[in-house]
């Protein structure tokens, strides 16, 4: 397959027939009623979380690059976060060289100090080994991580940046006890969040930061999902490959190389690009690091990187109708206060009148309790100058009432 056939795959259908793998995973999420880009996303996050952590992206940009992934499962409430990731352990079997299950533990990512705590317990030893070195990092709600990192003081942000390049993590606590330094590089991570559109915005609200931008987006829907769901496939597995201990760079294309330098040029000549879409190419560079591994291979390749491709342009789809669903909801709330306010406005007005006329009834009894017959004249000259233009509809409602009685030659109480 040439690389130009795979950068113009004109349909989602044409991408999972590019690879066996690819069409497993299709066939296998609409067996189980799953989104079969979110199969795939969660099925990519844990076959790098399968990969020890000195292998890494050869350093294109600044220093190597760890492999550590961040997906972001789109869709409502109960709309298949949790099926996608259920049919994904399923889908496929991830094996040692000697055929044993390669095992990933899971855990939510708490706070900032707690990530580190994950793979290296505060008051562990400074010369000892970090307790594991692999792990999955799953929020089912994005509201519970953005939680987290919005509490005053919280690290979850900074941390999770920090996280998904490799770098190192941790507090130097004065204490011992308390005290836990995680090393770069010595440590792989993938984390899955899933995410409700109307619940994105304080994800994407930290743009500025580059937190969104290291997220690939896929939803967890599956608008042509067959009316009979097909049988499911047995699972796929997969032979990680004899990586050894010494830290590895991995071979990348050089149009991955090229497109992540010509970025990085043009951002050091103050070019007008956002410097954080080198954050985006490096997600596609580590997705097709995964695409890599679901192929059993250890190089990159051409067709990776084109493939990871059609995977950044569902992410940039998917983020952009979160962005769409999160700009109207804004919109509405701010639609709803102007609503509000106009109704405490117009409220307060029509107290404001209320007094107004109860004012200048009060202004005509007063002189019509003087005795007599007043003409209309004599009342309007004693009312102040903000209540005469009400002296006539004063007269009508104590007229109506029976207080104030119209005789020849002006007003006299009854």
């Amino acid at each position: 397959m040439s690389p130009a056939t795979v950068v113009e795959l004109p349909t989602a259908a044409a991408f999972w027939t590019q690879r066996p793998v690819l069409e497993h995973l299709l066939t296998f999420a609409r067996a189980r009623r799953a989104g079969p880009w979110a199969v795939l996303g969660a099925t990519c996050a844990r076959a790098v979380a399968t990969i020890e952590p000195n292998v890494m992206l050869p350093p294109t940009v600044g220093a190597p690059a760890s492999l550590n992934l961040f997906l972001a499962l789109v869709g409502r409430s109960g709309g298949g976060k949790g099926a996608a990731e259920g049919a994904s352990r399923d889908a496929v079997r991830f094996v040692d060289h000697n055929d044993h299950p390669i095992v990933v533990d899971e855990f939510p990512p708490g706070s900032g100090e707690g990530i580190a705590r994950t793979y290296r317990p505060a008051g562990t030893d400074d010369d000892a080994p970090n307790a594991r070195s692999r792990a999955m990092l799953t929020a089912p709600e994005v509201d519970t991580l953005t939680a987290l990192g919005s509490r005053q003081g919280a690290t979850l942000m900074p941390e999770l940046r920090k996280l998904w390049m490799g770098e190192q993590l941790g507090f130097n606590n004065a204490s011992k006890a308390t005290r836990s330094i995680l090393a770069a590089h010595s440590y792989r991570a993938s984390l899955i969040v899933g995410v409700q559109p109307i619940k994105a915005g304080p994800l994407l609200d930290d743009a500025d930061g580059g937190t969104p931008q290291r997220f690939m987006f896929l939803p967890v829907g599956d608008p042509d999902a067959p009316e009979i769901a097909p049988d499911a496939p047995q699972p796929w597995t997969i032979k990680a490959a004899r990586w050894g201990a010494k830290t590895v760079h991995l071979e990348i294309p050089d149009i991955a190389r090229d497109a992540m330098d010509k970025h990085r040029l043009a951002t050091l000549r103050g070019a007008d690009v956002d410097p954080l879409d080198g954050h985006r190419m490096l997600a596609r560079l580590k997705m097709a690091a995964a695409l890599m591994i679901l192929d059993g291979r250890t190089v990159v390749t051409v067709e990776d990187w084109h493939l990871a491709g059609v995977i950044e342009r569902v992410s940039n789809r998917t983020r952009a109708g979160i962005e769409a669903t999160v700009a109207e909801r804004a919109r509405a709330a701010s639609r709803a206060r102007a609503h509000e306010q106009a109704d405490r406005e117009e409220i307060v007005q029509d107290r404001a009148e209320q007094r107004l006329r109860e004012r200048a009834r009060d202004a005509v009894l007063r002189r019509l309790g003087r005795g007599g017959v007043v003409s209309r004249k004599s009342i309007r000259t004693t009312m102040r100058s903000e209540l005469k233009s009400l002296l006539d509809a004063a007269l009508a409602d104590l007229i109506s009432e029976g207080l104030v009685a119209e005789q020849s030659g002006g007003y006299a109480l009854t």
